[in-house]
């Protein structure tokens, strides 16, 4: 398993920009050519760019797992296509928080996501992915999935997460979770960080001890 330190155009929030599993990643079309290759390097997966809703912002857009993913209502008729070509399963939810990235946390077992989602949203996510889900705060922000990275029942979580948040985190994502910070104190993790099973890229502004916090939290080291 590989680690590296990254920024995309001299923007350390490199979860942002990409979408992974264990089968591709996504990238915005603003992510550099060459910075595509070090991608599939540490990730091993291939890496296909394109764009959702007009931008490059990918991570804040696009929830999923290795073998489908949603998509705010918001994408253009042509990135739609983009994805049928990649053979790639997708479906849209219609729902007025568009940034599905950040407002919903996934894992093989659960989902956790905005607690303003309707109760028809909520049924939806649930059919399409087929797992109980819960709504949540985390330390009083709306996002979770901006709070939580989650990799192979691992995660690192916002650092003011509460006892009552953990307890819900993993009964419901049955993950272990690990607080911490990325980018030299953000404590919404998923911004500076992308992986899948085979690698790690951290946001180059975090700190030797956010670096190694996440290596731990989402199981590339054991301390």
């Amino acid at each position: 398993m590989t680690t590296i330190l990254k920024n995309f155009n001299k923007n350390p929030n490199v979860g942002l920009y990409c979408f992974a599993n264990d089968k591709y990643c996504l990238a915005g079309l603003e992510v550099k050519e060459e910075d595509v290759k070090e991608l599939e390097r540490v990730l091993e997966v291939p890496v296909h760019r394109l764009n959702i809703a007009g931008t490059s912002l990918l991570g804040v857009f696009i929830v999923g797992n290795d073998e489908k993913i949603l998509i705010p209502n918001i994408t253009f008729e042509h990135e739609l296509e983009e994805l049928k070509k990649l053979k790639i399963k997708f479906e849209v939810l219609k729902s007025k928080h568009t940034c599905l990235g950040n407002n919903i946390v996934l894992s093989k077992h659960g989902a956790l996501v905005n607690n303003t989602f309707s109760d028809v949203e909520i049924k939806k996510i649930k059919e399409y992915f087929k797992v109980p889900v819960k709504r949540i705060e985390i330390a009083d922000t709306e996002t979770p999935g901006s709070d939580i990275i989650v990799n192979n029942g691992k995660s690192i979580i916002h650092k003011d997460a509460s006892v009552e948040n953990l307890k819900l985190i993993k009964k419901v994502l049955k993950i272990e979770v690990l607080k911490g910070t990325i980018n030299m104190g953000s404590p919404y993790v998923k911004s500076g960080l992308l992986c899948n099973s085979n690698g790690l890229v951290i946001g180059d502004a975090s700190g030797p001890a956010e670096v190694m916090n996440a290596e731990e939290g989402l199981g590339f080291i054991n301390v």
